[in-house]
């Protein structure tokens, strides 16, 4: 069974090995720069006021922003190093016997998240002044023209459609908000003032901006293994996602509250730019959508290379039949539970390339420790999850939950990696004794 699974798992990387490194740094900063120029993101930024000062709630957007893509640096840095995907990277860190179980994480996890995101959009587009039209027509345009993207060579896609288009669309589209929020709403009164307390905290605000460069930590693997150089790879993921997400968070946070609060619609209806407006739905959602249903191809791809546009073809039309016939957005406090999942299990994969190799039992206890600190400070709002975590501490433990908010201070990004990291630490370290003393 060992020999066969290393041996599938050869012939699922040897295609990347014969590849080409085709990115550089700017490349990859446009792609993940691309990427994460979704309008999700002006949500958070909203959600840091009125609970926290103007400069606070800056402050949460830049450094949650830097934390987020420095995590994600890493991890494309490895991926250039090693010229694996995320399902390599994975299964060499847990064991192979881990690829077919996480290889089905990551189908699911990216259907679902195409499924939210073409929801999200199809929502917007029909906010378009001048368009209008039924949901499900919205659902399958959209559905159609990311497949067709998701279909294309990853080389044009990122070459082509996010350097040439998506990027630039995107960009213009954020320069156009500053400015007429600038010059037309101004600085409401109400951010000048001092925070008013509640929720979110400093360091919730904190993880809540991390958490959006994180959504792209099970996909930056699958296109920074074609990175030129690690260091192409860490420049580029860093600076695409990290200013970009910051930058969307601070203009969230200074203008959609004065809009219309939570309401990225209301920024497509407010700007002057008509029916332009779907070209912005276009650029920036459709190019995520495609991201995520190529992500669940190359997790489909563990079974052979054969498997690769059959589950291309499947994760989309799913995702599209699901968000005709239910609401996608049900799904999002499960998603955002994901990143708490995502985020030690990447860490150990960090741990393994840069502290040295650990024993398998100290990988899945570092990621389980991980994810576990994580929910006992911020356990999300998913009920299932939320209930399992106050089973745990509050119940069975007797300790306080959760343990976010008044009781700590410290980010619950900032503790799930660090306790990831230092039990996998601990177990290279006894790993190396235990080799020395044989």
């Amino acid at each position: 069974m060992a020999v066969r699974s290393a041996r599938i798992e050869s012939l699922t990387q040897s295609a990347a090995i014969e590849a080409p490194r085709e990115y550089s740094a700017f490349g990859l900063a446009m792609l993940l720069g691309g990427l994460s120029m979704s309008l999700l993101v002006f949500l958070p930024g909203a959600y840091l006021v009125p609970a926290l000062t103007l400069r606070g709630a800056i402050l949460a957007a830049v450094l949650g922003s830097a934390a987020g893509a420095a995590l994600l640096a890493g991890v494309g840095v490895v991926a250039a190093r090693r010229r694996r995907n995320t399902v390599g990277l994975l299964s060499t860190t847990f064991g192979m016997p881990s690829a077919l179980p996480f290889a089905v994480l990551l189908f699911v996890r990216h259907t679902a998240w195409a499924l939210f995101m073409i929801a999200f959009a199809s929502e917007v587009a029909m906010s378009v002044p001048g368009l209008g039209g039924p949901r499900w027509l919205w659902v399958v345009a959209l559905s159609a023209l990311a497949l067709a993207l998701a279909l294309m060579p990853v080389h044009l896609f990122v070459n082509r459609w996010m350097a040439w288009f998506a990027f630039w669309v995107g960009l213009l589209m954020i320069i156009l908000i500053t400015l007429t929020g600038i010059t037309t709403y101004g600085l409401p009164v109400l951010h000048d003032a001092d925070g008013m307390g509640g929720w979110p905290t400093w360091a919730q605000g904190f993880d809540l901006i991390a958490a959006l460069p994180l959504v792209w930590a099970p996909i930056v693997a699958d296109y920074a293994m074609d990175a030129r150089r690690p260091r192409d790879a860490a420049a580029g993921i860093a600076g695409g996602a990290g200013v970009v997400t910051a930058w969307y968070a601070i203009i969230g946070l200074l203008w959609v509250f004065t809009v219309n609060a939570r309401d990225v619609a209301g920024f497509i209806t407010a700007l002057p730019i008509g029916v332009g407006g779907l070209l912005i739905v276009v650029a920036l959602e459709a190019d995520a959508i495609a991201a995520n249903v190529r992500g669940a191809s190359l997790a489909g791809g563990r079974f052979g290379y054969r498997y690769f546009t059959p589950a291309l073809i499947a994760s989309g039309i799913i995702a599209a039949a699901l968000a005709v016939a239910w609401d996608g957005f049900e799904i999002e406090d499960a998603l955002a539970t994901l990143g708490a999942v995502f985020l030690p299990l990447m860490t150990v994969v960090l741990a393994r390339e840069f502290v040295g190799a650990a024993p398998r039992a100290f990988a899945w206890l570092a990621w389980l420790a991980g994810t576990l600190c994580y929910g006992w400070i911020n356990p999300g709002d998913w009920d299932a999850w939320r209930d399992a975590m106050e089973f745990i501490f509050a119940t069975v433990l007797q300790l306080p939950f959760p343990l976010g908010g008044e009781l700590t201070s410290i980010p619950a990004t900032a503790v799930s990696f660090a306790v990831a990291l230092v039990v996998y630490a601990a177990g290279a370290a006894a790993g190396r004794i235990t080799r020395r003393s044989a």
